[in-house]
């Protein structure tokens, strides 16, 4: 199949109670994505943070140990910690400077993936269902609490 090699494309989709706005740009070698998936039915909004990676620390630590490190910023709570334990996020959190926040009624992703790497660019879009059901199910809880 062949592609442009430079593009962009937007585009909507709801989702049971979500609305994706997807961003997809691209060039010869890298596919970047940007998925704000915002919750519709969330009565407040998220308490904002983001998760991203530390660039200074993951370069000395590939030096000695191969190891990924990432930075938390903002307010811990539910949600935050539901990112922060799920196995979705180091799957997510291995896409070219990747970064997952929660900002309003938005769960945002965006990262890079090689644009040959068809697998990883689908994964993406299956994680981030992933956290949206995680999310669902424990707005569903709190509901009943």
């Amino acid at each position: 199949m062949k592609t442009l090699l430079k593009g962009k494309v937007n585009f909507v989709e709801n989702y049971n109670n979500w609305s994706l706005e997807i961003e997809v740009t691209w060039n010869k070698r890298m596919t970047k994505t940007t998925i704000k998936s915002r919750k519709l039915d969330l009565k407040t909004d998220f308490i904002p943070c983001k998760l991203s990676q530390f660039h200074l620390f993951n370069l000395l630590s590939y030096m000695s140990f191969r190891s990924d490190s990432f930075n938390f910023y903002g307010t811990k709570s539910e949600y935050s910690d539901l990112i922060l334990e799920s196995p979705a996020t180091l799957p997510l959190m291995e896409c070219k400077n990747a970064m997952i926040k929660l900002e309003g009624k938005y769960l945002v992703f965006s990262g890079g993936t090689r644009k040959k790497d068809v697998t990883s660019l689908s994964n993406v879009f299956t994680l981030n269902e992933r956290f949206m059901r995680d999310i669902d199910q424990l707005n569903v809880t709190q509901q009943r609490v």
